[in-house]
This record gives structure tokens, C-alpha cells and sequence, in this order.
């Protein structure tokens, strides 16, 4: 893997943690996290008012949305 200059190797759990909160979401219910050129794209699990997992009934599993969160030119 090729090694750039300025960024680090690896990050601690809690830098990790901090990254991802710092754009809204909680990590415990975060499929993927993606940053792009356009904007970030999340898959996040849904929850719901109790703050329990929302099961597809159907498929027997949990219900994940897609979030996009665009990059403005202001």
C-alpha cells in the first residue's frame, strides 16, 4: 500500500469514532461511510423511536438507509 506523506497510517478507535460523529451520525448504527469528491454517502441502520434496529420483516433483517450529504460551493 502505498504510504502518503501527512496522512497517518492508522487511526485510534476514538479518532476513528470522533471522524464519523463530527458529520451527525452514531457509529454503533453505521453500515459504511464513504467521503467523495460530490459529498458524503452513509448507509445507516434504522431505528426506531425507542432506539431499537427496524427488521425488514420480509428478508428477516435490518432496514438500512442511504444517506447523501452533498459538498457545496459556496
Amino acid at each position: 500500500m502505498k504510504t502518503i506523506p501527512g496522512v497517518p497510517e492508522s487511526l485510534t478507535r476514538e479518532q476513528y469514532m470522533s471522524l464519523v460523529e463530527s458529520v451527525g451520525f452514531d457509529g454503533k448504527y453505521l453500515r459504511s461511510l464513504e467521503f467523495r469528491i460530490d459529498g458524503i454517502y452513509a448507509e445507516v441502520f434504522e431505528r426506531n423511536e425507542k432506539g431499537n434496529l427496524v427488521l425488514d420483516t420480509k428478508l428477516d433483517e435490518p432496514v438500512i438507509n442511504r444517506v447523501y450529504i452533498p459538498v457545496r460551493d459556496d
